[in-house]
């Protein structure tokens, strides 16, 4: 198995927020209802599903054919979640570079909606990135030799070596990936 013969796709990146896990998500309703009417979207919307009901859940999610974005109240905290499902190209890196690009563009688009909640900020310095296909991307020791390099190579390049702590999801019956964390927020971020 080579670096090359694995089909990175599926690619989630939370963005925390400083928001309370009880947050009224009803702003997220109006918000997306109104951005699944745009047709020209690249992201391809086609549904959208509430799960305000859940404690601690997936929150309000906006689902399209390419991605998936979300106000996500889960586990380790409240969120901006964007999963990306198809359509990336080039290296695991590019690919990571792109959906990290995807996800900042898009939370920013959501923090600049005069609906968003007054008060809620992300947390410019703290995300997780998570590979969501289980086949391509199990969390094992092979999946971790092939794609932290790719992992270590962006942020090094975004924040310097040394300036992040990126830890990686010990569970193995849990997605792969890592908790990032840096003292200087992200430059995408800014």
């Amino acid at each position: 198995m080579t670096a090359t013969a694995i089909d990175v796709q599926k690619i989630a990146v939370k963005l925390f927020t400083d928001a309370p896990p009880t947050l009224n998500l009803d702003p997220f309703l109006s918000i997306f209802s109104r951005w699944r009417t745009d047709a020209a979207d690249p992201a391809r919307w086609v549904d959208l599903a509430d799960y305000a009901h859940m404690p601690r859940g997936p929150g309000i999610v906006l689902i399209g054919h390419v991605c998936n974005f979300s106000f996500d109240l889960s586990a380790p905290a409240p969120g901006v979640l964007y999963s990306r499902k198809q359509g990336l190209d080039g290296s695991n890196e590019d690919r990571l570079r792109a959906v990290l690009r995807a996800a900042a563009e898009m939370s920013r688009r959501l923090l600049a909606e005069p609906e968003f909640p007054a008060g809620v900020h992300l947390l410019p310095g703290s995300l997780d990135i998570r590979f969501q296909d289980r086949l391509e991307t199990p969390n094992a020791d092979a999946t971790d030799h092939l794609l932290r390099p790719a992992v270590t190579a962006v942020f090094d390049g975004l924040l310097g070596p040394g300036a992040y702590q990126a830890r990686r999801q010990p569970d193995p019956g849990k997605l792969y990936g890592f908790s990032i964390e840096s003292a200087v927020p992200f430059p995408w971020m800014l």
